[in-house]
């Protein structure tokens, strides 16, 4: 794994960091919490050879003769001979539980003994340190007894200090255990990071999706908060999420120069991947240059009539099953855009969506739209979908960031490749928003004109008053009928759009 391949394992999974250093510190703070107190008591002693020759060479050679002998006492500490008359003088458990609080250090070149004991009373400590202190003096006082009566003993040991109780506690270090926990929290949390990283095959960026279905990817969709409630967009989609529509619409129209596809299908490896929001969303981008159907194409989970206030009891399955005619079955969802939705919901949905009444259904729509958007369900749990991408000029196929895995699209590719079907693109959908905002992209503040003034003027030529101007769009949700949707439908200046543009360049408005 490169450095490169780690960083992005660790921003994408920072919380796993984050969440191990957390744990790390706390588990450390539990130990220090928790962890009964202990303190050292240290006493020292001299051992020094007894010569009376007072030259050189005997000082030199009693010195190496007392260093070897404090290798011998080193042991002798820790003795039963010294230690169970301790033992029985403060009621200790047994000689093996003070053996294991008794330590004895010194250095190489030292005749020096250092005899330290561990405790969670300060001053007990300090009393079976000097207590163990005075019994190894006799016991060794036993030991080194001169051969000759009244001769002196060839080794002698001096108390240097006496222990002292110590006010801080050796254990636990307060310091010390929490930097321990918290490294420990972080490798923890950066190898579940790249674990977890090693371990996800979804998409998250543009070349990974790319890659995985091997077509371009015709752009980003962030996520919209309003729409996470399942409100529809607005007619006239503003922000990133509008910006990202606009952007994945102008390349749609580019994806075949000589051959625009205008009967599209939007579809998916699974569901909750956002269809049916950019199959809406791109119907109101294409409106206000083209005349735009939408077909519900999923008869198993329809949402699209609940979405849009839209009539649901008469829709495709009723215009396939010949019980209701197009015109009657379509409705106006706003300026530029008719819906077509699931009607009543068959038994057969499959056999329905392949039969030559949904072919012929579909080549009326191309006759008379500049836009068919069909909105199909996902690919991976039926064939509905690949069924109708075979009777359009392609499809279109969108990839949750960070959820839809690899494996699923591919899967999704291949369902397509099985029946023919062109892959015009696919879209990451859900993606984080880009920083900053579309909306601060406009005239240059010298102008002292507000966008919307200069954009007006552009457009239509001098500035009209407010009674003459045309009322704003509407943000669309409900259907409208009689007086009142002719008073509030928006239609815009014949200057503002000229009637020789078309999105879709295979026909244009007002042709035949």
């Amino acid at each position: 794994m490169t450095l490169t391949v780690l960083g992005r394992a660790l921003v994408r999974r920072w919380l796993f960091v984050v969440a191990g250093l957390v744990v790390g510190l706390l588990a450390a703070g539990a130990v220090v919490l928790f962890s009964p107190k202990a303190y050292d008591s240290t006493a020292s002693v001299y051992v020094s050879a007894t010569d009376s020759a007072a030259n050189a060479s005997n000082a030199y050679q009693g010195t190496l003769f007392s260093q070897q002998k404090v290798k011998t006492y080193t042991e002798i500490l820790t003795s039963e001979r010294v230690l169970t008359p301790v033992v029985q003088q403060f009621g200790l458990a047994s000689v093996a539980d003070l053996a294991d609080q008794v330590s004895v250090a010194s250095d190489s070149e030292s005749t020096l003994l250092r005899i330290t004991v561990r405790d969670d009373d300060p001053q007990r400590a300090a009393d079976l340190a000097n207590a163990v202190t005075t019994r190894f003096i006799g016991v060794v006082g036993q030991l080194e007894r001169p051969r000759v009566p009244g001769a002196p003993a060839p080794v002698s040991v001096d108390v240097v200090d006496q222990a002292q109780p110590s006010s801080d506690p050796v254990s636990p270090k307060v310091t010390l255990d929490l930097v321990v926990g918290a490294v420990l929290g972080l490798l923890v949390g950066i190898a579940a990071a790249v674990v977890r990283s090693a371990a996800d095959t979804s998409m998250r960026t543009s070349e990974e999706l790319a890659a995985a279905a091997g077509a371009g990817v015709l752009g980003p969709l962030p996520t919209d908060r309003a729409l996470r409630e399942g409100a529809a967009p607005a007619a006239v989609p503003s922000g990133p999420f509008g910006e990202a529509v606009r952007r994945i619409r102008t390349n749609l129209l580019f994806a075949d120069v000589d051959q625009p596809p205008a009967l599209l299908t939007i579809t998916s490896s699974e569901s909750g991947e956002g269809k049916t929001t950019l199959v809406i969303a791109l119907a109101a981008a294409f409106a206000p240059t083209s005349r735009v159907v939408v077909v519900e194409g999923d008869l198993r989970r329809p949402t699209i009539a609940a979405r849009l206030g839209l009539v649901a009891e008469s829709g495709l399955t009723d215009v396939l099953g010949r019980r209701v005619d197009l015109a009657h079955a379509t409705q106006n969802w706003g300026p530029g855009v008719d819906v077509l939705v699931a009607g009543t919901l068959p038994h057969n949905p499959s056999e329905l969506l392949s039969s030559a009444a949904m072919a012929d259904l579909l080549t009326t729509l191309r006759a008379r739209y500049d836009v068919v958007l069909v909105d199909a369900p996902p690919l991976g749990p039926v064939a509905d979908a690949a069924i109708l991408a075979s009777g359009c000029d392609g499809a279109v196929l969108l990839c949750r960031s960070g959820a839809t895995p690899r494996a699923k699209v591919t899967a999704a590719v291949e369902a397509l490749s099985a029946v023919g079907a062109r892959l015009h693109g696919a879209v990451l959908t859900m993606t984080a928003a880009p920083r900053g905002s579309y909306d601060a992209y406009g005239p240059h503040p010298s102008s002292g004109q507000p966008a919307a003034a200069q954009l007006s003027r552009s457009r239509t030529g001098p500035e009209t008053t407010p009674t003459s101007r045309a009322p704003e769009s509407p943000a669309v949700g409900m259907p409208r009928y009689g007086a009142e949707a002719t008073r509030n439908t928006f239609v815009p200046p014949s200057a503002s759009v000229p009637r020789t543009m078309n999105v879709v360049p295979g026909r244009r408005r007002g042709e035949g």
